[in-house]
């Protein structure tokens, strides 16, 4: 289950100037939406666990970088593009971004509109998936880096977050979920990744860009299209589209 969420700025402009760490504002921003929800409970919490949800924030177009200013230069509309699994994240999500509609919320910018997009159901394997922005991989050794790292250690990682979130989820958001899922094999030949460098929290992020091509059971792929691929889902990495 997938939701848009479009902001602008109150007044017309040709363009609006973000940090190129701006996804703790988006961060915010959820939990500003989930406040009146049972769902707000997990932002108290010192260690939360894996997120039930994942999200992108996209830009109509970026146009220019700063990296010395740490600053970025972005047409508006912004897109906030919210995924999961689970109809109750989804429906206080929505609820509570319909509380906020026409109201201004981060970084100069007004919830404009609301779009529920419309259900995908992976059925099939493989898929070829493009990663929104990056998504964070974390190996036995740090951060997975795709310019150093194996295959191998690749879908190490991939099936370790992978088991670890499905049996969090189940056990602490809904048995709703599929109670059994199965590990997946990255195809190099079809994909198409590489190493990304991400601001976040003051700090700096090996990660992971382009498309990845998967196999596995279609639960498997279902549960990352829904919740994201790797860590820091919840924090707006690991959003992945079906190519």
């Amino acid at each position: 289950m997938r939701v848009s969420i479009i902001l602008a700025p109150g007044e017309m402009k040709q363009y609006v100037i973000f940090p190129l760490d701006f996804r703790r504002y988006f961060i915010s921003l959820i939990k500003s939406m989930l406040e009146n929800s049972p769902l707000f409970n997990r932002f108290k919490q010192e260690r939360p666990g894996y997120s039930p949800y994942v999200f992108s924030v996209n830009f109509q177009k970026i146009v220019n970088i700063d990296t010395r200013m740490q600053q970025m230069w972005v047409r508006p509309p912004v897109y906030l593009l919210f995924s999961t699994g689970l109809y109750e994240v989804m429906t206080a999500l929505c609820n509570g971004a319909i509380s906020l509609k026409g109201q201004d919320t981060i970084l100069g910018l007004k919830l404009r509109h609301i779009n529920l997009l419309p259900l995908k159901e992976i059925k099939s394997s493989p898929q070829v998936f493009k990663i929104r922005g990056h998504a964070v991989l974390r190996g036995r050794n740090g951060y997975i880096d795709a310019a150093e790292s194996t295959v191998e250690e690749l879908e190490e990682a991939i099936n370790t977050h992978l088991l670890k979130q499905h049996e969090f989820l189940r056990q602490e958001y809904g048995q709703s979920l599929s109670p059994r899922i199965g590990k997946i094999k990255v195809i190099p030949s079809a994909s198409s990744y590489h190493k990304g460098v991400c601001s976040h929290y003051g700090g700096r992020l090996t990660t992971l860009q382009g498309s990845i091509a998967l196999d596995g059971p279609a639960d498997s792929l279902q549960f990352l299209y829904n919740f994201g691929l790797g860590v820091r889902t919840g924090q707006g990495f690991g959003l992945l589209e079906v190519r």
